[in-house]
C-alpha cells in the first residue's frame, strides 16, 4: 500500500501539539508528505500522489481537512479516488467520530506506522457516501463534504466561534452549547434573537413540492452516526441523503427536543408536519443566509445537495 500524508499543521490538536511531523512517520511518508495552505495548492499536492501511486491518503486534520481533500480529489484522480485515513486533530471530528480513527498527534502517527509495518493497515474499510454542495448560480463552486446545517445551525455555529471557543470547547460541543442556551431562552419566553421565527427559505425533497415560509433548521448528512448519542433524523431508510427540516415556530418544541435529536418523533410530531425528517437523492435549498458545512460558512442562493460519489475510509 503506498501512502501519501496531507496534514494540517495549524489544526486545533497538531497546533497544540507544536505541528512538527514526527520522524518516523516522516520515514514511512517520505517524499508524499504536503502542507498546502491554498486549494490550488492542495490540487497541485494531489495529483502529484496521484502520479505516484498513492492509494491511501492520511488526513491528518479535523473536519474542515477532510472537506477540502474531498473537495480536491476529483481533479487529481477523476472517477478512481484513493481511500482515506483520518487523523482526528481539529476542533470538529464528526466524521472521524463515525468512520473511524487512528488518533491524533505523535501517538495516532505511531499506530498509523505501526499498522503499516505488521501489514494491517486497510485491512478494515468502511464506505460512505460524499455529500456534494453545487450552486447552479455560480456562487460558490462545489464542496464536497459529510455534514451541513442552515437556519438556526449557521446561527449557534456564529455564536460559537464568537463566544464559547475561548472557553476551551470544540465546534461539535459549542455549537451543542451555544444551540443549547438559546433554545432555553427562547422556549421560557425570552427569544431575544428570534430564532423561532426561522429564515425564509426552502426545501424540495427529490420530486417533492418545494415547502415554501420560514425554517427554524435544517441539516443534512451522508454519515451514520454524530456524536453524544445524537441522531435527529428519522424515516430515511438507505438512501443516502439523511436530512431534518423543521418550520419556524415548531409547535411543541420544548417537550419535541428529546424526540427530535435522537429521531424517535412522537405522532403527534408527525402530524404537525413542523417536523419533517426522512432519506433523499438530491435536495434542492433556496437559501436567504450562509449554510455551514464541516464548519465553515458558505453563500447563501440556490444550492442542490446530492451524494452520487463515495469514498472509501481505511478503520484503524
Amino acid at each position: 500500500m503506498t501512502l501519501g500524508l496531507i496534514r494540517n499543521p495549524f489544526s486545533h490538536r497538531n497546533k497544540a501539539g507544536g505541528g512538527d511531523l514526527p520522524a518516523d512517520a516522516a520515514r514511512l511518508f517520505g517524499d508524499l508528505v504536503a502542507s498546502p495552505d491554498t486549494p490550488d495548492k492542495l490540487v497541485k499536492a494531489l495529483r502529484g500522489f496521484a502520479h505516484g501511486g498513492v492509494e491511501t491518503i492520511v488526513v491528518d486534520g479535523g473536519d474542515g481537512t477532510v472537506r477540502e481533500v474531498l473537495t480536491a480529489l476529483p481533479q487529481a484522480y477523476g472517477a478512481a479516488p484513493p481511500a482515506l485515513a483520518i487523523l482526528a486533530a481539529g476542533k470538529t471530528n464528526l466524521i472521524a467520530a463515525d468512520v473511524g480513527t487512528h488518533g491524533y498527534g505523535p501517538r495516532g502517527l505511531a499506530g498509523l506506522v505501526r499498522a503499516a509495518h505488521e501489514g494491517t493497515l486497510g485491512t478494515r474499510t468502511t464506505r460512505r457516501p460524499v455529500l456534494t454542495l453545487h450552486w447552479p448560480n455560480g456562487e460558490h463552486g462545489p464542496v464536497r463534504g459529510m455534514f451541513m446545517g442552515a437556519g438556526a445551525f449557521t446561527r449557534g455555529t456564529d455564536l460559537a466561534n464568537a463566544a464559547i471557543h475561548k472557553a476551551g470547547f470544540t465546534q461539535e460541543i459549542a455549537v451543542a452549547l451555544t444551540m443549547a442556551g438559546v433554545l432555553g431562552r427562547a422556549l421560557i419566553g425570552n427569544d431575544s434573537h428570534g430564532w423561532l421565527a426561522g429564515e425564509g427559505f426552502s426545501a424540495a425533497v427529490d420530486d417533492q413540492p418545494a415547502l415554501e415560509g420560514n425554517r427554524f433548521l435544517f441539516l443534512a448528512t451522508t454519515l451514520n452516526k454524530l456524536i453524544l448519542g445524537l441522531w435527529p433524523f428519522w424515516d430515511h431508510g438507505t438512501r443516502p441523503l439523511r436530512f431534518l427540516d423543521v418550520a419556524a415556530n415548531p409547535p411543541g418544541l420544548l417537550g419535541a427536543l428529546p424526540r427530535l435529536m435522537t429521531g424517535r418523533p412522537s405522532a403527534s410530531m408527525r402530524n404537525t408536519g413542523a417536523y419533517r425528517s426522512g432519506g433523499a437523492e438530491r435536495i434542492d435549498l433556496h437559501l436567504t443566509r450562509p449554510l455551514i458545512m464541516d464548519g465553515e460558512t458558505y453563500p447563501a442562493g440556490r444550492v442542490i445537495l446530492s451524494a452520487q460519489d463515495s469514498i472509501r475510509f481505511v478503520q484503524p
